[in-house]
């Protein structure tokens, strides 16, 4: 299956990500927003635009030509079921233990919560530290 996994900064004032699993053989979206917010909404500007540009790009590097008329953007769908954040700042770790969930098909994500967001922030830091920073740190 190929897939890509990325994040996305909606708003750099209020710190907002969305996470995107993107179905390229499906030609399907898939919207990981963790904030919680009174609509489901998933209008996202950036999206579509990404939706768009993705389908251009697999007909160019096809070698076909682009006709605009006959292009298909991706479909873009909202994922169900995730924990949500009350704090926007709680997005980005949020998202990345999320994506780490789907990825390893862990269904229960309960413990991503704003009340373990300091101690998923805390094994991230030290998940970075021990792989890529160097021994002989500190000596």
């Amino acid at each position: 299956m190929l897939m890509l996994c990325m994040g996305l900064l909606l708003e750099k004032k209020s710190n907002v990500w969305i996470g995107m699993e993107i179905h390229l053989k499906k030609k399907r979206i898939t919207v990981y927003d963790c904030f919680q917010k009174e609509s489901n909404n998933i209008d996202i500007p950036q999206v579509k635009k990404l939706a768009v540009l993705i389908s251009n790009l697999l007909v160019e590097s096809s070698g076909d030509e682009v006709d605009k008329v006959k292009m298909i953007p991706f479909e873009i769908e909202q994922a169900q079921g995730l924990p949500k954040t009350k704090h926007p700042f709680n997005c980005g770790i949020f998202l990345v233990k999320i994506l780490e969930c789907q990825s390893l098909k862990i269904g229960d994500m309960t413990k991503i919560n704003d009340d373990n967001a300091l101690e998923l922030r805390r094994t991230l830091s030290c998940e970075i530290f021990n792989q890529f920073v160097d021994e002989s740190f500190g000596k």
